[in-house]
């Protein structure tokens, strides 16, 4: 879970952040591996079904940015988000690779972090209404990408299918 340091004494997170940080929890860190210290979630085996898995939790992944987009984060650390996420989507798409990338980067955990640190919780949350076009468009560059990767793919497998 995300550190509490950043609250004020007297502050509650709103019930929206706290069902992010259980997402994110879940997405990124939901089952310890016996004898390590470290924790997968749901990403992670999402990543192992070959062509869809990594573009699934992605767009799952919007989830949090689109919290950033109604807390109003700044847009220079809703572009990192947006950033981490394709990231995951792109190198997750390479065999093996991909599947040790996913277990290892916790893009989830990350974004949730920028959003707590980054939020300004001075002003009250955007409404869905204000912020609907932009989650379109977050989850549409997610959706863009993970086609131009599948794509990519393709073109990869076919070129070296010719060169046979």
């Amino acid at each position: 879970m995300i550190s509490m340091a950043r609250l004020r004494p007297d502050e509650v997170l709103p019930p929206d952040l706290l069902a992010l940080q259980r997402f994110a929890t879940l997405m990124d860190e939901a089952v310890a591996i016996p004898g390590t210290n470290r924790r997968v979630g749901l990403d992670a085996a999402l990543g192992l079904i070959p062509g869809v898995g990594d573009v699934i939790a992605g767009v799952l992944s919007a989830w949090i940015v689109i919290g950033a987009l109604r807390h109003r984060v700044p847009m220079p650390k809703v572009l990192r988000m947006l950033f981490n996420i394709l990231l995951d989507i792109i190198v997750g798409a390479i065999p093996i690779l991909g599947d040790v990338f996913d277990f290892l980067f916790e893009e989830n955990m990350m974004n949730l972090a920028l959003l707590m640190r980054y939020r300004d919780a001075s002003r009250p949350p955007r409404t869905i209404a204000q912020i609907g076009g932009a989650a379109v468009l977050v989850v549409g560059v997610i959706l863009f990408v993970a086609l131009a990767v599948f794509a990519g793919s393709i073109a990869a497998v076919i070129w070296l299918v010719g060169q046979r």
